[in-house]
């Protein structure tokens, strides 16, 4: 992403310790989607939560349905890149829910026309 903002939270802040406490050096990137965007047509195919453009998700493989990898821990929106982690480039080929917590495949997510 060129045109992204790169941080490194420190250990105590709430995005890195619900994610890995464990990574020192955890990197987040920052959507192009301004954060108050909704995320339209994209749902959770389980509990039909929206993600908002301010939603994070995490590389970090542990108890995913991944094939076995290791993740970078870069965080970010994995909507705004088709599911491609723009740290290490992995493809996730599935999402997990930041409200129930299910995992589902990532194509799942987007809604198909005629689909409510």
């Amino acid at each position: 992403m060129t045109d992204a903002n790169i941080q490194h939270p420190d250990p105590g802040s709430a995005r890195h310790a619900l994610k890995e406490p464990r990574l020192s050096d955890v990197t987040i990137i920052r959507s192009l989607f301004d954060e108050r965007d909704d995320m339209h047509g994209i749902r959770c195919p389980r509990c039909e939560w929206r993600p908002s453009a301010a939603s994070r998700w995490s590389c970090i493989a542990a108890d995913a349905p991944e094939p076995d990898f290791n993740g970078c821990g870069t965080i970010w929106n994995t909507f705004a890149t088709s599911g491609r982690c723009p740290g290490c480039q992995h493809q996730w080929q599935w999402t997990s829910c930041l409200r129930c917590a299910e995992w589902s495949p990532h194509v799942d997510w987007y809604e198909r026309e005629g689909r409510e």
